[in-house]
């Protein structure tokens, strides 16, 4: 990995941390490699259901968002991505006050579209949701 790349991750993972929504949901991010990333939960109520669990709208921006800063990691200083569709397959309930982690990869990236997986587990490992995301990429006009 080039200084030039390690240092653009570190400006997305502090761009992430910075964002409203990913710092009131107690949401980081660590990007691990191009194309793939890892977004922590710290276990915050912020995004709780009226039970005190992990919302499923949670685990679904936790899937959005881990499909999303993939994509980022691939595109040039200027460009952007919007989410076109989310899918998300809940497999069971998450427990209450307790870290998740959400891994995402693209599985393809083009010119204009990428698709991703992303997968939420709780803290020992265990699948909570599983989801696809559609990116629409607008690249800088040069």
């Amino acid at each position: 990995m080039t200084d030039e790349r390690a240092a653009s991750w570190a400006d997305q993972e502090q761009r992430y941390g910075r964002s409203p929504i990913h710092a009131t949901l107690g949401l980081t991010l660590d990007v691990l490699e191009t194309g793939k990333v890892t977004i922590h939960h710290n276990g915050c109520p912020e995004g709780a259901n009226s039970r005190g669990n992990p919302s499923g709208g949670l685990l679904a921006q936790m899937i959005d968002s881990a499909v999303m800063q993939s994509v980022l990691t691939h595109l040039a200083s200027g460009d952007h991505a919007t989410t076109l569709e989310l899918k998300v397959n809940y497999v069971r309930a998450a427990d209450a006050g307790q870290g998740l982690k959400s891994h995402g990869h693209l599985e393809f990236i083009g010119r204009t579209t990428a698709v991703g997986i992303g997968r939420v587990e709780d803290g020992t490992g265990r699948l909570l949701a599983l989801g696809t995301v559609t990116a629409a990429i607008r690249r800088r006009e040069l």
